[in-house]
């Protein structure tokens, strides 16, 4: 992957959950919640330094209906609401990501997941490596030659062949596994009764959902009838977890080159925020560029 462009697309809404809940709660010296900020810019900054990508945009879920909420009433309805203390620090988290030089980049209507879905698929068009950074296993549907996904959590960088060692199944077969197994986050109902090792075995075994169906007098008679009362409902799932890579995205991936951090108005954000060890940071980055080096922030 080191000698081609490459294009890092970070799923802006799973980073954010994650700090805000991996973090204790910190404040500003103004008393407002900051960790959540804290702790994406923390990830952010280890991942610009390990990758340093000239190409990088994050995307974000924006609150709202999507196109799949038309097909099913009650897709995410379960999903709880999005806490008072994570929602406030969102517009400053996005300011300081501009600062710093990056895209973001949120549509309403679409997720996050299928706006990544469409880059991805438009940069290695254009001859970039793509890598996608997400902890959401929905986006394994996505790798193929040229795309890979980054768990940010155990850092293990996935292709075709680590995704089949892992899980038993190739990514070209995920759509059909969420299908099977449903996701209770997104209150998608699956096959009673047939969770992931099952799903993954009849896949391994048969390929697809379609050749399952084709099949099912081979099946144990619990599972036959699972899947006969499950066959409307697959479809309609495989519909839900498909993420959509030709939504009309009028943004082009050589758009998205990183530009310049203004690190005088981050050097203001942070002082504000009370992020001091940023703060040490920020001063070492300003020494490294007046030496004329190029150095990603932080």
């Amino acid at each position: 992957m080191e000698n081609k462009k490459k294009l890092i697309l970070i799923d802006g809404s799973s980073y954010l959950y994650r700090a805000f809940y991996a973090l204790p709660p910190l404040t500003s010296p103004k008393g407002e919640p900051t960790g959540a900020i804290y702790g994406f810019i923390r990830m952010l900054s280890k991942l610009l330094n390990e990758l340093n990508p000239e190409y990088i945009a994050v995307v974000f879920d924006l609150p709202g209906k999507t196109f799949r909420h038309e097909e099913y009433k009650e897709y995410k309805a379960t999903r709880k609401e999005t806490p008072e203390d994570l929602k406030i620090q969102i517009p400053k988290l996005k300011e300081i990501i501009k600062l710093w030089g990056i895209k973001i980049i949120e549509i309403p209507g679409f997720e996050a997941d299928d706006i990544i879905a469409t880059l991805a698929k438009k940069g290695k068009e254009k001859g970039f490596e793509v890598i996608i950074v997400t902890p959401d296993k929905d986006m394994i549907q996505l790798i193929e030659d040229r795309i890979y996904i980054l768990n940010p959590v155990s850092e293990e960088l996935f292709n075709r062949e680590k995704v089949k060692m892992k899980y038993g199944i190739y990514p070209e077969q995920f759509v059909d596994y969420l299908a099977i197994v449903g996701d209770a986050v997104d209150n998608i109902i699956g096959v009673k009764g047939v969770g992931p090792k099952t799903a993954q075995k009849l896949l391994e075994k048969y390929g697809s959902i379609e050749n399952i169906l084709k099949n099912l007098n081979k099946l144990k008679p619990r599972i036959k009838e699972a899947f006969e009362e499950a066959v409307d409902r697959l479809e309609q799932n495989r519909f839900l977890v498909k993420l959509k890579s030709d939504i009309n995205l009028d943004i082009d991936p050589e758009e998205l080159k990183k530009e310049k951090a203004d690190l005088m108005a981050l050097k203001e954000k942070f002082e504000e925020l009370g992020f001091k060890s940023l703060l040490k940071e920020l001063g070492k980055v300003k020494s490294v560029e007046k030496k004329g080096e190029q150095k990603s922030l932080f």
